[in-house]
C-alpha cells in the first residue's frame, strides 16, 4: 500500500481487509472455522467442553508442549477478529508457538462472538474461561493474552476476576490490544484507510460488541474507563506503527505505569494492524522472541518474590 510504508514481509496481509458488513460475517467465520488446530511434534492439542456464561458450553482447546519437565505455567489465550470473527489458522499457530517456547500450556476458548452475543456475553465467556483454567492450575504461575479485541478481552476478564475476588494472573501480553470504544485518539482520527483494519471498521466492531447501549460497567467493554487499574499484573503491550488502535496501547501503558503497574511497550514500525498474520515473516520472530523473553523475565521475578 503505496500511502504508508508498510513492511515488505507484509505486503501479502496488506491487501486483507475485514468485512465492514456485519451480513458476511456468517459466511467468513464458517470458511474460518474449517482451519482447526491440531497435535503436532512439538504440542498436543486436547478438547474440553467447559462453562462458559449463563449455564452456557464453550469449546476450548489446551495446547501443551509434548516434551517439558516440572511445572508449566499457564496463558490463557483469547483471539482477536474485532468479537465478530472467529479464531485463524494464525491464532492457532500463534498458540501453539507460546506453548512450545516458553513453553507453557495454552487455554484457548472459542468464546461466542457479536453481533449475535453482544457484550457482556464474550467477556463473560472469556472470564469464565480464566476461572476454568485457574481452578486446574494449581500453583502454576497464570498469563493472560491476547491480539486486538482478544487484547481487550483479556484485559476485562483480569478486572472482572480482580473485583470478583479471583487470584490475578503473574503477566498480561497485549498485542494492539482494543482498549477504549470512545475512539478519539489521534491515530484513530489519522488512520481511516490502513491495511486489515481501520477506524472505520472500529466503529463498526464497537456498533457490534455494544448492541445492547452501554453497560453500567463499562471497563468491562473498555478497559481504558476504569478507574483503577489496581493489583493488575506486570503488561507486555505491542503496537503497530500505521494502526488506528496504536494510541490506545500507548495511553494504557501510560496509565498503568501512572498507577504503579510495571508495563513495557514496543512499537512494531513498518507494521499494519494483523501482522501475526505474517507467522514465518522476521518481523514476527523478532516480536515473538522479544515476547517471550519478556515472560520469562516477569515470571522468574514473580517467582523469586513468591
Amino acid at each position: 500500500m503505496a500511502k504508508y510504508d508498510i513492511d515488505p514481509e507484509l505486503a501479502g496481509i496488506a491487501k486483507i481487509k475485514m468485512p465492514d458488513n456485519t451480513a458476511l460475517l456468517p459466511l467468513m467465520n464458517r470458511v474460518i472455522g474449517l482451519s482447526k488446530c491440531r497435535s503436532d511434534e512439538a504440542v498436543a492439542v486436547t478438547r474440553h467442553r467447559t462453562p462458559g456464561y449463563g449455564g452456557a458450553t464453550l469449546d476450548t482447546l489446551v495446547i501443551e508442549p509434548v516434551r517439558h519437565e516440572g511445572e508449566l505455567p499457564c496463558m490463557v489465550l483469547y483471539h482477536g477478529g474485532g468479537f465478530v470473527l472467529k479464531a485463524s489458522f494464525a491464532h492457532h499457530s500463534m498458540a501453539k508457538l507460546y506453548a512450545s517456547s516458553l513453553p507453557c500450556k495454552v487455554v484457548y476458548t472459542d468464546y461466542r462472538l457479536a453481533p449475535e452475543h453482544p457484550f457482556p456475553v464474550p467477556a463473560e465467556d472469556c472470564y469464565c474461561t480464566y476461572k476454568w483454567a485457574l481452578e486446574r492450575a494449581g500453583g502454576a504461575q497464570m498469563i493472560v493474552a491476547g491480539d486486538s479485541a482478544g487484547g481487550n478481552l483479556a484485559l476485562a476478564a483480569s478486572l472482572m476476576a480482580r473485583d470478583r475476588g479471583l487470584r490475578m494472573p503473574d503477566a498480561a501480553l497485549l498485542i494492539y490490544p482494543v482498549t477504549d470504544r470512545r475512539m478519539e485518539t489521534d491515530s484513530m482520527k489519522r488512520y481511516v484507510d490502513t491495511p486489515v483494519f481501520d477506524a472505520k471498521l472500529s466503529k463498526m466492531m464497537w456498533d457490534a460488541y455494544l448492541g445492547r447501549g452501554l453497560p453500567e460497567r463499562i471497563e468491562y467493554a473498555s478497559p481504558l474507563e476504569t478507574a483503577s487499574f489496581a493489583r493488575f499484573p506486570p503488561a507486555y503491550i505491542e503496537v503497530a506503527e500505521f494502526d488506528a488502535l496504536r494510541d490506545e496501547g500507548v495511553i494504557l501503558c501510560e496509565k498503568l505505569r501512572a498507577q504503579g503497574i510495571p508495563a513495557e511497550i514496543h512499537e512494531v514500525k513498518g507494521a499494519c494492524h494483523g501482522f501475526e498474520t505474517a507467522i514465518k515473516s522476521n518481523l514476527l520472530k523478532t516480536c515473538v522472541e522479544r515476547r517471550i523473553n519478556w515472560l520469562r523475565r516477569t515470571l522468574n521475578h514473580a517467582d523469586e518474590e513468591a
